[in-house]
């Protein structure tokens, strides 16, 4: 017999490393499966992680142009007759005689107001998009004018009943301009925001 020695047990080569780690990466969720507890799931429509954006203000261009031209109509038809007979004519910028008698100096300087206001707001609506404070004054504004417009038709009847005259047509137009301010400023508010679609 041979006196060799048997070879060496072969050698660990992985001593000193550390041994590989227990624990599983988690795994992405699958779709239509709740986020895990803790994580905020992404906002439909927007990106993951964060809320959707705000779609744009709607047009109202044509309730804004409503709402202008409604109150364009109501000064204008302040300088138009309101009363006829004799050959003479007066418009809203005289002396009115009511039917108790009372004297009512330069009545239309009130429609002007009220018309100056709507239009400010008309012209809002139409650069800045629908706004929904902005349309809600201009219905109460218009409303508000329209009962105006009424008290100068009235106005204006006394005066041509005591002066045997007529009724004229800028005293007639002023009820119906605002109507039109009133049609614009609803069809403005009328106007939603598009959101998108999945």
């Amino acid at each position: 017999m041979s006196n060799t020695e048997p070879p060496p047990p072969p050698s660990d080569s992985g001593a000193g490393s550390p041994p590989p780690p227990s624990y599983q990466q988690p795994m992405p969720a699958a779709p239509g499966v709740p986020p895990p507890y803790g994580q905020t799931p992404p906002a439909y429509g927007g990106p993951a992680g964060g809320p959707a954006p705000k779609p744009p203000r709607p047009d109202v261009q044509l309730g804004a142009i409503l709402v202008i031209v409604g109150s364009l109509i109501s000064i204008i038809a302040v300088f138009l007759p309101w009363v006829s007979g004799g050959g003479e004519s007066q418009n809203g910028t005289g002396v009115f005689l009511g039917s108790d008698f009372t004297l009512y100096d330069n009545p239309g300087a009130g429609v002007i107001v009220f018309a100056v206001i709507t239009g400010g707001l008309g012209i809002a609506l139409f650069f800045a998009g629908r706004v929904l404070a902005v349309a809600i004054i201009a219905i109460v504004a218009a409303a508000i004018a329209f009962f105006v417009g009424i008290g100068m038709v009235s106005i204006a009847s006394d005066t041509a009943d005591f002066g045997d005259g007529s009724l004229a047509f800028g005293a007639v137009l002023q009820p119906i301009a605002p109507l039109i301010t009133l049609a614009g400023a609803i069809v403005a508010t009328s106007k939603r925001r598009r959101w998108p679609t999945a």
